[in-house]
């Protein structure tokens, strides 16, 4: 077995927590691989800080402040940077750069701020279903209630949070330059915080629209002369969905795809949950359901989406917490559309005819990692950024623990590739990734240090078998 090239981490940090300041650290490591590829599960959900290929090695400085000025108001801020080096190349990355400020229940948000959508473990699972932290963080302006609010009347038995935000693509894509993102949010509690059970549901609904065409469109489908629109009006008709249809297929306007659709590219899932709270362990069922072009209205594709469990302990002892899921994306409402209530399939989940690198940012997925680009394996013999294979079974666990002053993490998946529909995989290909995360406090020169490594592997025919690790010691400097 080869082993590539050792490189190594430098990670500067100054964050605070509440009103104390923790200083500034330092963190050198290494890391290998005996592949082309970095294990699946080293790299996943990582906020697009890990390379998808190649041994890797990080310099980072981050820079962060949370500052109380009384119950009702606080403000922060946050910068974090980072150059990853491969053996063939260097990528400079501003990883977070915020501003943010609290009034009451409201926080306004600014610049690149790491976030997930959905109803999930926020973070032991294996990525929720649109959002999942798995790519970099997209500049936004970002209305958001985190906690849930509940309105007096009611006496705290009915909770609400949610978000609203707009968001910039940018130009480093090579399907559509300069578009936008619409997100919001709506999530519901019912049941007191310290009840022993209480239910969840909401939505999120995510947008890509505007823009310009950096690809040939002769026919004016994707968008009317190479632009797409992105006035005021459209922006209201982007928050509201509105079906271009019904207010009279404008092709004079747009594109002949909006204008007798809808404007943008509209995703997003509807999540339910239900929490069992006992004294010493926590039980969290949840599950979400994405909806991309009606299917999930009609109930064409309602066997889609991502099935979890939760199972935490109050303890800091012990196995802690415990998570298994169950990603299932092959219905895609059945293999025919029309525009029928009977036949609303072929979904084609993160892909779309005018935005062609689909639900992506930075090279990576947005969403759930389990459905991956044609860039991250060999299923196909291309190297796009779009999904090639978006319709995967999988099952997942992951598993918290601390021995002592020891910190473990360990994941665990087994993924099927079913194909696209008339060449489905038979049998399907199968894909096998484990990852484990160790860490614990050291003493060095002093100082109150942090030891961390990782092993990873994966093995399958999505492709070559790898292994993988690193090591690192955070050390801090003041």
């Amino acid at each position: 077995m080869r082993l590539r090239a050792i490189s190594f981490l430098l990670l500067f940090s100054l964050c605070a927590k509440a009103q104390d300041k923790i200083g500034p650290s330092l963190e050198l490591g290494m890391g290998l691989t005996s592949g082309t590829y970095t294990p699946f599960w080293l790299r996943a959900n990582q906020y697009g800080a890990v390379p998808t290929k190649e041994s890797y090695g990080t310099a980072a400085i981050a820079l962060s402040d949370f500052v109380q000025v009384n119950k009702r108001y606080s403000w922060g801020y946050g910068v974090r940077g980072l150059v990853n080096l491969t053996e063939t190349q260097a990528d400079v990355l501003l990883q977070e750069a915020y501003l943010k400020g609290k009034m009451g229940i409201f926080e306004l948000q600014a610049g690149r701020k790491k976030q997930i959508q959905g109803l999930a473990d926020s973070t032991l699972s294996s990525g929720s279903f649109i959002w999942s932290g798995n790519a970099l963080p997209m500049p936004m302006i970002n209305l958001v209630v985190n906690d849930y609010w509940a309105p007096t009347f009611v006496n705290d038995v009915v909770g609400f949070k949610g978000n609203f935000a707009h968001g910039w693509f940018g130009n480093q894509r090579s399907d559509v330059a300069d578009f936008y993102l619409h997100q919001k949010s709506f999530y519901g509690r019912l049941g007191k915080p310290n009840w022993l059970i209480k239910f969840y549901g909401g939505f999120n609904h995510q947008v890509q629209w505007g823009g310009t065409l950096k690809y040939a469109d002769p026919g004016n489908f994707s968008a009317k002369n190479g632009k797409i629109a992105s006035s005021l009006k459209d922006y209201l008709y982007i928050i509201t969905g509105q079906s271009m249809n019904v207010v009279g297929g404008d092709t004079a306007t747009y594109g002949i795809n909006d204008g007798w659709n809808r404007l943008g590219n509209h995703l997003g899932t509807v999540d339910v949950g239900m929490e069992v709270d006992w004294n010493k362990a926590k039980l969290f069922f949840y599950r979400q359901s994405i909806y991309e072009d009606g299917s999930l209205y009609y109930g064409n594709n309602i066997t889609d989406g991502l099935h979890g469990i939760s199972f935490s302990r109050k303890s800091d002892q012990g196995i802690t917490k415990v998570v298994v899921e169950y990603l299932n994306t092959t219905s895609q409402g059945g293999s025919v559309f029309n525009n029928s209530d009977v036949n609303r399939g072929l979904d084609n989940y993160f892909n779309n005819a005018v935005y062609r690198e689909g639900w992506t940012y930075a090279d990576h997925g947005i969403g759930t990692p389990m459905m991956t680009l044609d860039s991250e394996t060999d299923l196909t013999n291309t190297d796009f950024i779009a999904y090639d294979n978006n319709r995967v079974e999988s099952f997942y666990v992951g598993i918290e623990a601390k021995l002592g002053e020891n910190s473990f993490l360990l994941r665990g998946s087994l993924s099927n590739s079913i194909g696209w529909f008339g060449i489905e995989h038979i049998p399907v290909k199968k894909q096998y990734s484990v990852g484990l995360q160790w860490q614990r406090p050291v003493q060095l020169m002093g100082y109150n240090a942090q030891l961390k490594a990782s092993f990873g592997a994966d093995k399958g025919v999505w492709k070559p078998d790898v292994i993988g690790g690193n090591v690192s010691l955070v050390l801090p400097l003041n």
